[in-house]
């Protein structure tokens, strides 16, 4: 065993340094998420979030190379804890065998909440990271692709759809996060998330109205 190995596995105050290291990143991450909802990625400093963090420079440095690659590991983060939510709203929807309108309704309620839940968070994702820097208008745009890819492939669920180009097929993917992201994107910008759920029932409308065709309904 190498010396760096034994000291990651040395306890200190009853915790491992892998152990600390882990809640160290963590601190540092939900810091920079809220400093970056406050301020802006411009506005944003790294002394603010390492302050926040109760960390220091040096330790924020060890994890990342500059405020930039923080901005995209906070991003990242709330796609996958958002993703993970409506994965498990839509696996929950499949069991019930809901049909498509009531299938709508719950994975829009299951989206929506997700962004609630967290509204520092929701406001990085839909608000801060746009423009932020080029590297995170690619990440943001590979998040937007592969959202409207799993979208697209629940359209093709229905029969009309499969009839369809593909290019229409897309369209109508983007439009359905447009649905969502616009609407949810106005309550975070102008403080008012908590009013969510009067999103949903609209959306859901739309979302029905627009891509579900007469023909697939029972």
């Amino acid at each position: 065993m190498s010396a760096q190995t034994a000291a990651a596995g040395r306890p200190y105050a009853g915790k491992s340094l892998a152990d600390r290291r882990s809640e160290q990143l963590e601190r540092i991450l939900l810091a920079a998420r809220d400093v970056f909802a406050m301020r802006g990625y411009a506005g944003a400093g790294v002394d603010e979030i390492v302050a926040r963090a109760r960390v220091s420079r040096t330790t924020f440095y060890a994890f990342y190379e500059n405020k930039e690659e923080c901005l995209l590991a906070v991003f990242r983060l709330g796609l996958e804890r958002i993703g993970a939510v409506v994965a498990q709203a839509a696996a929950l929807t499949a069991e019930q065998g809901l049909a498509p309108p009531a299938l709508i309704r719950a994975e829009v309620r299951a989206t929506l909440a997700a962004f609630a839940a967290d509204p520092s968070m929701a406001r990085i994702v839909l608000i801060e990271i746009v423009g932020a820097t080029p590297a995170a208008e690619r990440m943001r745009a590979r998040a937007r692709n592969v959202a409207a890819t799993i979208i697209q492939r629940r359209l093709e669920e229905y029969a009309y759809w499969r009839k369809r180009p593909e290019q229409h097929r897309r369209v109508a993917s983007l439009a359905a996060m447009a649905a969502i992201g616009e609407p949810i994107s106005d309550l975070v910008a102008t403080g008012r998330i908590d009013e969510w759920e009067a999103l949903v029932e609209p959306v859901s409308e739309f979302i029905g109205r627009a891509l579900i065709d007469p023909a697939d309904l029972p």
